[in-house]
């Protein structure tokens, strides 16, 4: 009997042994498992840790995009000469891409023309282009230049024309899957809109990267005046004509002042008049009526 009672006891302090053995065990793999995913959480958190760091480098990274623009007056001995000299510099970017986008030209019938002209050079050799221009002149009146940073705009543009082409495909995969034609032409109508919104951010994509790659120089070009030959012909017709066109036209004033005074000031000074008449008669009459009362009481 005592001996069934050992062995009793014995199972149940094994059973016991067992049963916390298995706890301490089930403990350890919960608190493995949730070291483990407090391990993936931060693994997770440094991965996008690193990847708004890479962002962010790429951000600072980003080639900026700046259009420049200069204006530059020069004053120069021969202006056409000139005019070909800048053709000669443009023409030495031509590979990159610098052309003259126009040339005006104004008086020089008599005497050399003052010229306009606009340039697109490369925008490396923005500086040297206007150093090279001030060169030419013998004094140089003006010169300006400035910059627009556009990369902000260019990037927006970017992350928007990716949505709306994504947008595109979407309403491409409901056209191909459209059951009902009013849900087909649904679909197409706002395919349609996001084609036109596409093509005009493309447009201004590709003016910002182009106002950027060449940059514009507006030059004034003009004869410098103390080498110009003095004016020593005499035109005595043309002086006589001077005279009478200013004879007719100190005519045509006078008589436009009298046409202007007859309408509208003399109507004002004729009533004015009548007013300052009424009043003299009325003062004289006074008098008069005065005087012969007073002859009246001089004679009673």
């Amino acid at each position: 009997m005592k001996n069934k009672i050992w062995i009793g006891t014995i199972v149940i302090f094994g059973l016991l042994l067992a049963a916390c053995g298995g706890m301490t065990v089930q403990q350890e793999v919960a608190s493995g498992g949730a070291d483990r995913g407090e391990a993936m959480v931060e693994s997770q958190d440094m991965d996008f840790a690193e990847e708004g760091a890479v962002d962010n480098v790429s951000q600072q990274t980003q080639e900026r995009l700046i259009i420049r623009t200069g204006t530059i007056g020069i004053q120069v001995d021969n202006t056409r000469e000139t005019r070909e000299d800048i053709e000669t510099i443009v023409t030495q970017y031509a590979a990159q891409g610098a052309f003259v986008v126009s040339t005006e030209e104004f008086g020089g019938e008599d005497s050399q023309p003052f010229i306009s002209m606009r340039i697109r050079v490369p925008a490396e050799q923005f500086d040297e282009v206007m150093d090279a221009l001030a060169d030419l002149a013998v004094e140089v009146t003006n010169r300006s230049e400035s910059g627009q940073d556009v990369t902000e705009e260019f990037v927006d543009l970017q992350a928007r024309l990716e949505s709306l082409e994504a947008a595109r495909d979407r309403l491409l995969d409901i056209i191909a899957e459209a059951e009902t034609t009013e849900d087909l032409l649904r679909a197409e109508e706002q395919l349609t809109q996001r084609e036109a919104e596409i093509e005009s951010i493309k447009g201004r994509l590709q003016f910002l990267e182009q106002s950027a790659a060449l940059s514009n120089i507006s030059i004034e070009i003009m004869p410098y005046r103390f080498s110009q030959p003095i004016d020593t012909t005499w035109r005595p017709f043309e002086t006589v004509r001077d005279a009478f066109e200013t004879l007719i036209n100190s005519l045509q004033n006078f008589a436009d002042f009298l046409i202007r005074f007859a309408i509208a000031g003399l109507p004002w000074l004729i009533l004015v008049g009548l007013v300052i008449y009424g009043l003299v008669r009325l003062v004289i009459w006074l008098v008069n009526r005065a005087q012969r009362s007073t002859r009246s009481s001089s004679t009673d």
